[in-house]
């Protein structure tokens, strides 16, 4: 039976990863997207000049453009959009080969295949595998640690050396790439130490000697990039826009990991309350049955995860809040893994496979709110883009919000992008090169006089939310007419196209 459906579970997975791939081809992006392709898009030098600025460390940039440059050379660099969502999508292909070798092999077909099938269709998850950012890289990195953490406890790997040097190298690669996947290295780290000190493996005093040289060259290899990571939290101190947490964020945590991501009335809270019961009944199940390694494997696939919320809370609660949920993305594979391990463990009589039914469900739900959101982005991409590609080259556009400005100005790189009494990130400023922010209305009044005095520029207001009627009206009273001249949706942003002209009896 746990053949079976460990058989049936890996085909779901690799039918709804067909299904996700699906939406890695429209060129829809958003702000934080932005970023990562402006850094694709210089020389390796530079962007470890310019991630100093960022916010996260360089080795994902080094990914994303290495990735890029393969796909674009036979492609095309008109494709970038597309390969750098390849890239993220390759890290599942990644992790499933990761099961299907090394988690088959020492937790069986079962664990596997429940594994590649939480992994792959869980809430939150499978977004981050058509997103341009990090998150997936990270995913697979954090989740490769995690079973090389458990490979040394178990003590039985023939290729110790071998395990450690892997360990050493998957931690300080995981901890150049993202600052909360750094932290959930530093959680196997801790699992290792707790698992060590609780062991009573006969080579404990070679245990520790590799640990501790494991440490102290990981720190060696990353004091380099401290005086960076110093710099970035100096530049983010009191500006940051993330909302201190609460206690009611440790519910938002499991509401952000548990509970579907679809529009359909009460039926995704429904589906994760029984999969909450079903969690709790597979954990009493495994407490029951559970033997030391057992144990071993729990402290190695939860450790990361806690330790990201219990360091998020606390780093919060010592200056600016620098924790968000999607944070916990690269921790789930260890979540899930142990899942699927306990679910393996639990389930040797029929009546508990009716325990996979909330998981199935809750599964599901989230793919379909998966394909209405990224189908309806792809569906409006197609129409946004006639819209985009008619604004003749060379032309300016004035925009009130940083995202907007931000992607307007990717788009159309022949343009000027303007920001209308607003502020943009100095790094993308500087990256993009054609954008400048914090205009106020006279500035918008002297170019729209001179593009229609030279007739040389065509002027559009990208507007945004309900302010951009607020800010047409004004520019009536100085002598500015705005015909509306249409409406799209890119990604996650409405825009209404005004085209600026003077009034005649100006």
């Amino acid at each position: 039976m746990k053949k079976v459906l460990g058989g049936t579970f890996y085909l779901i997975s690799i039918i709804c990863f067909a299904y996700i791939c699906i939406f890695a081809m429209g060129n829809d992006i958003w702000y934080d997207e932005v970023f990562s392709l402006a850094f694709v898009k210089k020389g390796y030098g530079e962007i470890i000049a310019l991630t100093s600025r960022d916010v996260h460390p360089p080795l994902y940039y080094f990914y994303l453009k290495a990735v890029t440059s393969v796909i674009c050379a036979f492609a095309g660099t008109d494709k970038l959009i597309i390969a750098s969502k390849i890239a993220s999508l390759l890290p599942w292909i990644f992790i499933f080969i990761l099961s299907v070798t090394y988690i088959r092999r020492r937790f069986g077909l079962m664990t596997s295949g429940l594994f590649m099938l939480l992994i792959t269709m869980m809430p939150q998850i499978p977004t981050y595998y058509v997103e341009i950012r990090m998150y997936s890289l990270a995913l697979f990195l954090i989740t490769s640690e995690i079973l090389l953490t458990h490979n040394i406890l178990s003590g039985d790997g023939k290729r110790k050396k071998v395990t450690w040097i892997l360990f050493f190298m998957v931690g300080i690669l995981t901890a150049y790439t993202q600052y909360y996947a750094c932290i959930a290295v530093i959680g196997c780290y801790g699992a290792l130490f707790i698992g060590i000190l609780l062991s009573k493996l006969n080579d404990k005093k070679s245990l520790w000697v590799r640990f501790s040289v494991s440490v102290l060259a990981s720190i060696l290899l990353y004091l380099p990039w401290l005086p960076h990571l110093k710099a970035q939290m100096a530049s983010i101190s009191g500006k940051y826009w993330i909302q201190p947490l609460t206690l009611r964020s440790i519910l938002g945590c499991a509401k952000f990991v548990l509970l579907p991501v679809v529009y359909m009335g009460n039926l995704p809270v429904i589906s994760a309350g029984l999969l909450i019961l079903a969690l709790l009944v597979l954990t009493i199940l495994f407490i029951k049955r559970a033997g030391k390694g057992d144990i071993s494997f729990a402290l190695c696939c939860l450790m990361p995860a806690i330790i990201v919320v219990i360091s998020g809370f606390i780093l919060s609660a010592l200056g600016t809040p620098i924790f968000v949920y999607r944070y916990l993305i690269p921790a789930l594979g260890g979540l899930w893994l142990f899942v699927a391990y306990m679910s393996e463990k639990a389930v040797n009589k029929p009546l508990l496979v009716l325990l996979f039914i909330p998981m199935l469900m809750v599964c599901g739900l989230n793919m379909k709110g998966l394909g209405d959101e990224e189908g309806n982005k792809l569906a409006q991409m197609q129409l946004a883009a006639p819209a985009l590609s008619e604004i003749p080259e060379g032309s300016i556009i004035i925009t009130n919000f940083d995202h907007v400005c931000a992607v307007t100005s990717f788009y159309r790189p022949d343009c000027q992008v303007y920001l209308y009494e607003a502020e943009i990130d100095p790094l993308l400023k500087d990256m993009m090169g054609n954008i400048t922010d914090n205009i106020d209305e006279s500035k918008v009044n002297s170019i729209v006089k001179d593009e229609v005095s030279e007739d040389s520029q065509k002027v559009y207001f990208f507007g945004s939310f309900n302010s951009r009627d607020e800010i047409v009206d004004n520019w009536a009273k100085s002598g500015i007419t705005s015909p509306l001249s249409g409406s799209f949706l890119i990604e996650r942003y409405w825009i209404n196209i005004y085209r600026l002209e003077g009034s005649d009896n100006e």
